[in-house]
């Protein structure tokens, strides 16, 4: 199965453009999976805390999410280029297993210009709008990196 298009959330497009400072390598960025019942819009999320429907602890999936390593955010002209390139983010199924989901989304850990945990943006797992199905023990949930970034924003100085 296919991921969907990567999504950037309204505000971390703002918050990228007024000097907050979201997409510096060097920021702790957190990678989260939710249910189907998460209301995801590009203007519904603002902060982690705004994730509603995040999985809970429980079957091997750790809530408040996975941090992604190697990332590197580079810019040409009016071009920033979001990529990570550590180990993929995964989940190994234990106990019950991991319960079906529909969107990974990613924040970032930490305060940046008084925004607790500052949300980034959201995939579907699946590219088609269905559940990704849930993982029995004992499997893994491996998120793989696009070869080309995760994401890309094209902007006008």
């Amino acid at each position: 199965m296919a991921m969907g298009t990567f999504t950037l959330f309204d505000v971390a497009t703002l918050w990228e453009a007024d000097g907050t400072g979201l997409l510096v390598a060097s920021n702790t960025f957190k990678m989260i999976l939710t249910t189907s019942t998460q209301a995801l819009t590009s203007s519904t999320i603002q902060v982690y805390a705004d994730f509603t429907n995040e999985l809970t602890t429980t079957g091997g999936y750790t809530a408040g999410g996975a941090t992604l390593t190697g990332v590197t955010i580079t810019r040409s002209g009016g071009t920033t280029t979001f990529t990570f390139t550590g180990p993929s983010p995964d989940w190994t199924a234990s106990g019950g297993g991991i319960a079906a989901w529909r969107y990974m989304a990613i924040y970032v850990s930490g305060t940046l210009n008084g925004h607790v945990n500052p949300a980034v943006g959201f995939v579907l797992g699946d590219g088609t709008n269905v559940d990704v199905p849930a993982t029995a023990a004992p499997n893994t949930i491996t998120i793989l990196p696009g070869g080309t970034g995760l994401f890309t924003i094209t902007h006008s100085p």
